[in-house]
């Protein structure tokens, strides 16, 4: 089995997308890819640009898919079929989703049961769209489909984040193959939940990825209570999966390197090894949202990228 992160915080932008390569298939996870707000500053260039990037890596690995997994109904986990393109924050568009879910079969989080508002009037808007171009579109919640040498694995609805979050529910992807497990834990955020964490420490997997606690809402949206709560089962985790891959929420802040360090120490101590998504793939740190502030003080922004700002219309910004 070969995991490649496509997309994260520490490659630039919001996402986890995943591309988990067996041998009899390959399972594109969360195919979606997002920026956000931040210090009351917009994105900016370097974001867009890697915004850019990672939507049409997205696009292309498409091509060799055979199955979709949707974990939940936020912008940067799954692409919607919008009409006209989104310059603002995903450059997602009805051509983009079309290139990535046609012809594929699509496991997606129930969008009758354990959903909050929000995530259910976007699955009611987004389902009838894909059904026109997917081979086949099934719940996934609880299921478990056997393909060849494969056991995929759906959880059941799990909070996002802390218990009772008005965020809602996720459910995490369990994939098998010839003795090793990969979880895709994403917007578990620590996790926070105890029931989220003895679900993953039963499944016993051998490479772990999820979304960190969320450092940067500490005090707005987010208790520290909880938070800490999400890094103590963090620091657990280190101890039972041989290769945690941190990612997503928690690196949104520079201040959550700290934390890293002391998980990495930590798992060490166990023979284990605990991975940034830029590390795991090789690559240069770049946590771009988090350094925001300090991209406008330092890097000028082009005038192609200013007039471009002042219309936003027909096509994103072209970075080739």
């Amino acid at each position: 089995m070969e995991v490649n992160i496509i997309s994260s915080e520490t490659l630039g932008t919001r996402s986890l997308a995943t591309l988990v390569k067996c041998e009899d298939i390959n399972i594109l996870i969360d195919p979606g890819v997002a920026l956000g707000p931040r210090f009351g500053l917009m994105p900016h260039e370097l974001e867009y640009r890697e915004l850019y990037n990672a939507r049409k890596k997205i696009e292309e690995i498409s091509k060799f898919i055979d199955l979709v997994c949707i974990t939940h109904y936020h912008y940067d986990h799954y692409t919607p079929f919008w009409e006209k393109i989104d310059n603002l924050w995903t450059f997602a568009s009805s051509e983009s989703a079309t290139k990535i879910y046609s012809n594929k079969v699509v496991y997606l989080k129930d969008f009758y049961n354990n959903i909050n508002y929000s995530q259910r009037e976007r699955a009611k808007e987004f389902i009838p769209k894909l059904k026109r171009v997917a081979r086949e579109v099934k719940i996934a919640d609880e299921k478990e489909v056997i393909i060849g040498n494969v056991k995929l694995k759906f959880s059941k609805a799990v909070p996002h984040g802390e218990e009772n979050t008005p965020l809602g529910y996720v459910i995490m992807v369990i994939v098998e193959e010839k003795g090793e497990k990969f979880i895709f834990g994403s917007d578990i955020e620590g996790p926070m939940s105890n029931h989220t964490y003895e679900i993953i420490v039963k499944e016993k997997p051998d490479v772990l990825l999820l979304s960190g606690p969320p450092l940067y809402l500490v005090g707005s949206k987010v208790s520290m209570e909880n938070f800490k709560k999400g890094i103590e089962n963090l620091k657990m985790i280190c101890k039972k999966v041989p290769n945690l891959i941190v990612d997503h929420h928690l690196l949104r802040s520079t201040e959550s390197l700290s934390y890293i360090n002391e998980l990495k120490n930590i798992a060490e101590n166990y023979k284990n090894k605990v991975m940034l998504v830029a590390e795991k793939e090789g690559k240069e740190i770049n946590m771009l949202e988090a350094k925001r502030k300090e991209l406008y003080e330092r890097i000028p922004i082009s005038n192609k990228f200013k007039n471009w700002i002042k219309v936003r219309e027909g096509s994103p910004i072209n970075f080739d």
